[in-house]
């Protein structure tokens, strides 16, 4: 007997092997990686001053750990977090305390939606402009000097162009605080050299989960260039145990995997994303979806975003899924997982056909359901991997 829970999961890999994914926060491992996470290391601990039958456990550890600090040329990599929001929550511990201002987007504006009271400390929010697509950086210069955050974080979960890094590193050094960029969303364009480099532009610290455009497992990552500060964050995240006990090495090895292969296609697979994008957001707009930033080229990353409010973002979200086109209520959508499966032009140009007949001529989203099964069937090899090479 298989089990219930098995005979799902079964029915969902055969559910989303039918799906075009384009979730922006979601992306599919190499095969290496997957079989990496399911191997003996789901069952082993790591603490070398207890547990023995470490010897090559403790040299994966390391080994990702340089692979993640060449891969962004760091000189600290912390790889223990267990996801993005666990990285966040250990640098908001390491470097606060209860009552200081972290300066931060605001949900609205595309923000992450952490509860901040729950650690005591207090959100004052960047202010963003929406024409340009990212801070506004004369009011965010004043908002600075005034309220002296002890914390600046650069990150947006709707993130489609770079942040002015290099101008917040020197308000914040003005005012004796850490600037910490939450890379969470493009993690593996920066890998790629083809959206900013937030650490040589003068970030403190980079964050973020390595699931998205970096196409790891579910996890989190933390890397900074400053010995005191990778002090401070290491008595959070490492041993005696304040956020994390057992960090999940057989999550850590797939994550070091993964990075060994970016280290390898991941230029050419983050130029590829970007070149996705953009060709899909053109696609879409001539098409009559209204697509944002048009004055900007639409995108400089994965994402492209839809100009709609909340309720007609959650039509669209439900309608597209009828045809078995997986977007969220953003609406939001990522090109990562497409393009690490091969999509070609002439697909991604055939799907902003399907998009627009199901959001702009309200053709019936059923209609098209065979039509991109057999368009998702045609991707099932993983690219930019150890196992396929381009």
């Amino acid at each position: 007997m298989r089990g219930r829970i098995a005979d799902l999961v079964e029915r969902h890999e055969k559910y989303r092997s039918e799906c075009i994914n384009l979730i922006p926060s979601e992306n599919v491992m190499s095969e290496t990686a997957r079989k990496i996470l399911a191997s003996d290391l789901v069952h082993r601990y790591h603490h070398e001053d207890f547990y023995g039958g470490l010897q090559y456990i403790l040299e994966i550890l390391q080994k990702t750990r340089d692979i993640i600090k060449d891969l962004f040329k760091a000189k600290y990599a912390f790889v223990e977090p267990l996801s993005g929001n666990i990285s966040f929550l250990a640098a908001l511990l390491a470097l606060s305390k209860p009552g200081d201002k972290i300066a931060i987007l605001s949900p609205e504006d595309g923000g992450y939606p952490f509860n901040f009271e729950l650690v005591d400390r207090v959100p004052v929010y960047l202010p963003f402009d929406w024409r340009k697509g990212t801070i506004n950086i004369e009011k965010t210069r004043k908002l600075i000097y005034l309220e002296k955050p002890s914390i600046v974080v650069l990150g947006s979960s709707f993130i489609l162009f770079p942040f002015p890094v290099k101008a917040v590193s020197e308000m914040c050094k003005d005012i004796d605080s850490y600037l910490v960029y939450d890379g969470s969303h493009v993690l593996g364009l920066i890998a790629g050299n083809t959206f900013q480099d937030p650490l040589a532009e003068g970030a403190d610290v980079l964050l973020g989960s390595t699931h998205k455009t970096f196409p790891g497992p579910q996890g989190g990552l933390i890397l900074t260039n400053n010995a005191d500060i990778a002090k401070k964050l290491a008595k959070v995240v490492t041993f005696p145990p304040v956020l994390i006990d057992n960090a999940h090495v057989n999550r850590i090895a797939a994550l070091g995997i993964t990075a060994e292969e970016l280290l390898s296609h991941g230029k050419i697979y983050a130029k590829k994303i970007i070149e996705n994008s953009k060709f899909l957001a053109k696609e879409l707009h001539e098409r009559g979806v209204k697509i944002a930033f048009e004055n900007r080229d639409f995108t400089e990353s994965h994402q492209i975003w839809l100009k709609v409010d909340e309720r007609e973002g959650k039509i669209i979200q439900e309608d597209l899924e009828r045809a078995n086109i997986i977007v969220d209520r953003g609406v939001r959508f990522g090109t990562q997982e497409v393009t690490r499966k091969g999509i070609t032009k002439a697909d991604l140009e055939k799907l902003a056909e399907i998009i627009s007949s199901i959001i702009v001529t309200k053709t019936k989203p059923t209609y098209f359901l065979e039509e991109v099964k057999t368009l998702a069937r045609k991707y099932r090899r993983i690219l930019y991997s150890f196992d396929v090479r381009i």
